[in-house]
């Protein structure tokens, strides 16, 4: 497995704008010592200050360089950005090219406004990992539309420092996004989960940050809250993570839990239902977002889950769906994966092994 070409944000862009002088009056007049002397007052800016917000996602940007690594051969699985460096190395240039037009972009904007300020990019400043990049160059069609989604997957910030005397400094940046936030899932019922978020936490579980192959990566920090069992009855399971799944191709990230179709499957933490829908991997599904940000997937129910809505919220015990065997299946059970909140895949079964058991509620909230 080659290593990847990660390249990271080093150059700073620092753009400054100096005060203007005092004015000269037209007519001669007293001369006036260095201590007398003032400055004329500058102008006053007119109309509401810029908006980073606004400016980022308004940001127009062409990238040429970019046409020629990016996959446009078919081949549009995760393994072409992992064997392939040039293109993994390409998105991380095209993002930085991109991050440092944006700050001079906005550096304009603000020197605009304020007549005596200065600009920097702030040490915060950092680029999406490769996986996160990688996940959205494969959900686009175009070079243009890979560059146009760069602004969500990162989240601006200026932090500002004023002298008291007339002058401002402001620092920018460009905070990466976890998975959950660059690629959230739907509120509408029935939709399926955004192929860029399996993407991106499988890529940010099985690779390292160079690209390299990690040997077994369930041991991520631990959950914050003891599971319930999410059957009122404890099946059999067994620890499958990271086992050979579709003749190789992926690892499994998640624990099977064996069962009978249409057997109740109860909510493991107390939470909110963030999702429920239906896709050709997951089968039908329901997501539970626990207190601390965790999610809990439920895949391959029998139907789309008439217990639960997006934006209810359930206790510990609470039906959520009915298992069965839809999707990529060959047998009635629940797949559960979680999700923890940095993006990373945490492995089910020692939490299951260490579950409670569920308690009876008598329908979801």
């Amino acid at each position: 497995m080659k290593k990847l070409a990660v390249l990271f944000l080093a150059s700073v862009l620092v753009l400054s704008a100096c005060s203007g002088g005092p004015l000269s009056s037209g007519s001669p007049g007293p001369v006036q010592s260095a201590a007398e002397a003032t400055a004329s007052p500058a102008p006053a800016p007119t109309g509401p200050p810029p908006d980073i917000g606004e400016l980022v996602a308004g940001f127009s940007f062409e990238y040429p360089p970019l046409a020629a690594l990016y996959p446009q051969d078919g081949e549009r699985g995760y393994e072409t950005v992992v064997n392939n460096p040039d293109i993994t190395g390409g998105l991380i240039t095209a993002y930085e090219a991109w991050a440092e037009a944006v700050s001079a972009h906005c550096a304009r904007q603000f020197k605009a406004y304020y007549e005596d300020c200065t600009w920097s990019v702030g040490s915060e400043m950092q680029a999406p990992g490769w996986q996160v990049l990688a996940a959205a160059a494969l959900a686009c069609e175009t070079p243009r539309e890979l560059i146009a989604r760069f602004q969500t997957l990162v989240t601006p910030s200026v932090s500002v420092a004023a002298d008291g005397e007339g002058h401002t400094d402001f620092e920018f940046a460009l905070l990466p996004k976890t998975p959950q936030e660059a690629f959230p899932l739907s509120d509408i019922k029935g939709d399926p989960i955004p192929a860029e978020l399996f993407t991106s936490t499988y890529l940010l579980t099985i690779y390292d940050e160079t690209g390299e192959l990690r040997e077994d990566s369930g041991a991520f920090a631990g959950l914050s809250e003891r599971l319930a069992f999410p059957f009122a009855e404890r099946y059999g399971f067994s620890d499958c993570w990271y086992d050979d799944r579709d003749g190789g191709a992926r690892r499994h990230t998640g624990t099977d839990i064996l069962c009978p179709e249409g057997t109740p499957e109860l909510a493991c933490v107390d939470g909110a239902i963030l999702a429920v829908g239906g896709g050709e991997g997951t089968g039908n599904y329901v997501v539970l977002e626990g207190a601390d940000g965790t999610q809990y997937h439920y895949y391959h129910m029998v139907e789309v889950s008439q217990l639960v809505q997006p934006g209810n919220t359930v206790k510990r015990g609470d039906p959520v769906g009915l298992a069965g065997n839809t999707g990529n299946s060959t047998a009635n059970h629940l797949h559960i994966a979680i999700i923890a909140p940095d993006g990373v895949y945490v492995n089910p079964y020692p939490y299951l092994l260490d579950a409670e058991d569920a308690p009876r509620q008598a329908t979801a909230r």
